[in-house]
């Protein structure tokens, strides 16, 4: 079993997975697109909260053999937070942005009508929500952990409104510790990914597989 379906394995139904890239060097951040990918090819749908500019993003996922463009608008819907923001207009199918005047209230409340809006668009199945990178947060707003908190609970909308299989959140401890704070509180499983004697491994911090070490990419 290569890593990204034992890691997917770990998490219960409807639950929520942090992975930590405590060291940059271990590439945690393409590990989390390897379970992008996962995702995608098996056919799941994943609403991507985007907070990265989005050609990095694209770029990152062609590094491990995901064409995003394969997927968007149909099992694939990102939210460009980043975007919309900066105010970087996108015109491909399945990306989402906000526009006018944004602060981090006025986001939080058009963010929420955003989620009801497209839940109400159609049945949704096997729905997943996806982070990249939700560190990100904390370049983008003046208070990052209230916008943080808020999104999240976009989470319980689509629990309640749609067929929710999970959540995988993607941070980057260096960048914003605070969030990483957040995680754990709000995760069912953390994995922390280092760099350890040359190699690069996930090490469960939290979770019924605690301690367990992974290799991030055998077999993938």
């Amino acid at each position: 079993m290569n890593g990204t379906e034992r890691v997917l394995r770990m998490l219960p139904a409807g639950g929520v997975l942090s992975l930590i890239q405590s060291d940059l060097e271990s590439n945690g951040e393409l590990f989390s697109l390897l379970i992008l990918r996962r995702l995608l090819e098996r056919g799941d749908t994943v609403f991507l909260f985007l907070y990265e500019p989005f050609r990095v993003f694209e770029n990152n996922a062609t590094t491990v053999g995901l064409n995003i463009r394969e997927h968007l608008g149909k099992n694939l819907y990102i939210f460009d937070a980043f975007g919309s923001i900066y105010r970087i207009p996108r015109r491909e199918e399945g990306v989402h942005q906000l526009s006018g005047y944004l602060d981090d209230s006025v986001f939080i409340i058009k963010l929420r009508e955003w989620a009801v809006k497209t839940l109400e668009s159609r049945e949704w199945r096997n729905l997943w929500i996806f982070t990249y990178t939700s560190t990100g947060v904390c370049k983008l707003f003046r208070r990052p952990y209230l916008v943080y908190r808020m999104i999240m609970a976009v989470r319980e909308l689509l629990f309640n409104n749609a067929e929710y299989e999970g959540t995988v959140l993607t941070l980057s401890e260096p960048e914003c510790p605070d969030i990483s704070d957040l995680a754990y509180t709000v995760s069912d499983i953390v994995i922390e990914t280092h760099v350890v004697d040359s190699r690069r491994v996930g090490i469960v911090t939290k979770g019924v597989n605690e301690g367990e070490v992974l290799e991030l990419f055998g077999g993938d």
